[in-house]
């Protein structure tokens, strides 16, 4: 298992004020009279300056809702952008406006993650907690692609919309968002009766959940995925299902940290324990509090023996803690003593590794980032997607970026082969001899090195 020195991307929230009340949210639970936090430019400069320290690759700019605070992130995206790291925004759009959008395209961002949980306005309306939030949301969906603003929705589904996924990714689709995530509800701490709650999805709902995502997918070509791992015992046809696949879990692969506008940090967004505040001891520090998650800690012991555990990571943890009560307890959606009627097979075109063998070029795109660890690099490809590689395979690369040169399989080295197929497919190197039409640059999510296929011929 490979630990890094930091995290590798953020969660950062500008405020917790937000403008709805989302029934599955935090937010939700809050007293109306709690105290409220909110970042100052000042504090955000100091949190700028650990992430460049850490080699923070990516940040995402959340709340809250972030709109709330405006000018702080003008301010933030700007500083961010000015110090080589990415950023993308998560936003409920209702506040949003053209002006405001074209400032913010303006300055760089490219991204937006939003919510719609449900095509129905009543329902979407019932689960934010406000009347006319369906209506404004879609308005800045449209506000956002009018303005040049890639948008992708997230549908956090529960009892209460979960016949509705496959007409909500068609409204998705409808209003030109590149991708949706079904993202199972993951409940609170406080909230009692579980097995009796809206917040509960049994498996058939599960599976029938990504099957109406799938559906989507087929009929419309929208990308899709889940913000929320499944536990992929559950899943069974890891071929029909392969979008959910490499999802995993963000906490215990070591790449994210949240960080509250307040500075208290977590592994999990859906966390409520702090590994210490950022003000008073360091990213570092923080990220360090946290080794039993990239340790692998909290796996559930049953899975121990399951080919597929460095994907799946036994599913959702606090889904687990929430359900059982331990860290380390079974997801509640696992399926145990499944077999995989058809399992998760990497398969690459042949006529591309013909095609490499003959000399194929390849290129490092500018674009790629790195960052050195203890025996191996990261390998920023784009937004939040890293992944780990070889020393001598990511400081070649290095040479070629900065050479601006072409390369082939034969001065890689033959021994490199696959990975050098790995890296095209995950879209880490390019290729200027072939034109392909595939999806690898569009998301910015996706598994560790895995090939998802790719649609190739000749130039």
């Amino acid at each position: 298992m490979q630990l890094f020195s930091a995290p590798t991307a953020v969660n950062l929230e500008l405020t917790d004020t937000c403008n709805v009340k989302c029934r599955h949210c935090y937010n939700f639970w809050r007293k109306e009279n709690s105290r409220h936090n909110t970042l100052t430019p000042e504090r955000f400069d100091r949190l700028i300056e650990q992430f460049r320290e850490a080699g923070i690759f990516h940040v995402v700019l959340t709340g809250g809702e972030p709109l709330l605070q405006f000018e702080l992130l003008e301010y933030g995206l700007k500083q961010l952008l000015a110090c080589g790291m990415s950023v993308s925004c998560n936003s409920n759009l209702m506040l949003a406006t053209d002006e405001k959008l074209r400032r913010l395209r303006d300055l760089g961002l490219d991204h937006i993650l939003t919510s719609l949980n449900s095509a129905d306005p009543d329902v979407n309306d019932y689960i934010v907690g406000r009347k006319g939030s369906h209506a404004k949301i879609i308005q800045g969906i449209s506000a956002a692609k009018r303005n040049g603003i890639r948008i992708s929705v997230n549908m956090i589904v529960s009892q209460i919309n979960k016949h509705q996924v496959f007409e909500t990714a068609l409204l998705a689709h409808k209003l030109g968002a590149q991708k949706i995530f079904g993202t199972r509800v993951v409940p609170s701490l406080n909230e009692q009766n579980l097995n009796e709650s809206t917040s509960r999805l049994s498996k058939e709902d599960a599976l029938e959940t990504l099957t109406q995502l799938v559906r989507a997918r087929q009929e419309t070509g929208i990308l899709i995925g889940t913000l929320v791992g499944y536990p992929l015992c559950l899943l069974q046809d890891l071929d029909r299902f392969k979008d959910f696949v490499g999802r995993g879990c963000p906490a215990q692969s070591g790449h994210v940290i949240g960080v509250n506008a307040d500075g208290e940090t977590h592994a999990c967004v859906h966390q409520e324990q702090s590994y210490g505040n950022i003000f008073e001891i360091g990213i570092r520090k923080a990220y360090e509090n946290m080794r039993a998650w990239h340790a692998g800690q909290y796996r559930h012991p049953g899975c121990a023996d399951c080919a597929y555990l460095d994907l799946c990571a036994s599913g959702c943890r606090m889904s687990a803690r929430a359900y059982h009560g331990a860290m380390d307890a079974a997801d509640n959606l696992m399926e145990k003593g499944s077999s995989f009627s058809k399992p998760y097979r990497l398969i690459h075109d042949p006529d591309f590794f013909a095609k490499m063998d003959g000399g194929l070029r390849f290129q490092a795109p500018r674009r790629l980032r790195f960052r050195k660890e203890n025996g191996f690099y990261l390998l920023n490809i784009r937004w939040a997607n890293t992944v780990t590689c070889p020393d001598n395979v990511a400081e070649f690369l290095m040479q070629k970026q900065r050479e601006g040169s072409l390369f082939s399989l034969r001065e890689l080295g033959a021994t490199h082969r696959e990975l050098l197929a790995k890296l095209f497919f995950k879209d880490a190197v390019e290729c200027p001899d072939l034109i392909y039409n595939d999806n690898r640059g569009s998301a910015g999510l996706g598994a560790d090195i895995l090939d998802r296929g790719a649609h190739l011929c000749s130039t």
